[in-house]
């Protein structure tokens, strides 16, 4: 008689159900404290991708959870976020090294970027998703490229500061992409986005100064 499924399948369909229940568990937990309930998908898709990322169980799933949420409901936009770590994890009876830990494990998996505001309060942006830093990533391309042409074929230089700058005022005060609050912070993501554009530019530059000039 055929089989119908291979023994890899089998493990991975109970892994994959495992994982499931999982998350239900870890979203009943927290519908039982005062939180937003509207972020609990969000929460609940953070720590599956953790989990595929990472390729194991947490021995505690719930302090990941609490973890996940504090990720989700710091967005940028929800500038000012001025709660302590310390009331944060109170609601939860969650130690603040618990929930810096768990914190720190996800962010650093799924490549987050972590922002502080003036205040040294944190906000996270996930670099695959987030719309607003879409937006910015594609501004990026199209100034950057622009710019090159205007190198090439009139010999304009390039200054990436100021090309940064303009960029960020497009973003946050014509795009509305990004709170203005945090102006400073997003210069510095972006500034680095388009250095790294910029990497075949310096490049030529540097050959024509050697081998043209």
């Amino acid at each position: 008689m055929l089989e119908l499924y291979t023994p890899d399948y089998e493990i991975i369909n109970t892994k994959e159900r495992i994982t499931i229940d999982l998350l239900k568990d870890g979203q009943d937990f927290l519908e039982q404290f005062d939180i937003n309930t509207d972020l609990l998908l969000d929460t609940a898709s953070l720590v599956y991708k953790y989990l595929r990322n990472n390729g194991k169980f947490p021995h505690n799933l719930y302090k990941f959870f609490i973890a996940a949420y504090y990720i989700i409901s710091r967005h940028p936009f929800t500038f000012p976020a001025h709660e302590s770590k310390k009331d944060f994890c109170e609601k939860f009876g969650l130690p603040v090294s618990s929930l810096e830990y768990c914190v720190e494990k996800i962010t650093d998996s799924l490549n987050y970027i972590k922002i502080l505001d003036d205040m040294n309060f944190p906000y996270f942006v996930d670099p695959k998703r987030d719309i607003g830093l879409n937006v910015i990533k594609k501004l990026i391309k199209s100034k950057v490229d622009k710019a090159m042409m205007n190198f090439l074929l009139c010999h304009q230089s390039i200054n990436s500061q100021i090309l940064s700058e303009e960029l960020v005022y497009e973003v946050v005060f014509e795009q509305k992409a990004f709170p203005e609050e945090l102006f400073r912070q997003l210069y510095e993501i972006v500034f680095q986005y388009v250095e790294r554009e910029f990497l075949d530019y310096n490049e030529y530059v540097k050959m024509q100064k050697k081998y043209f000039i």
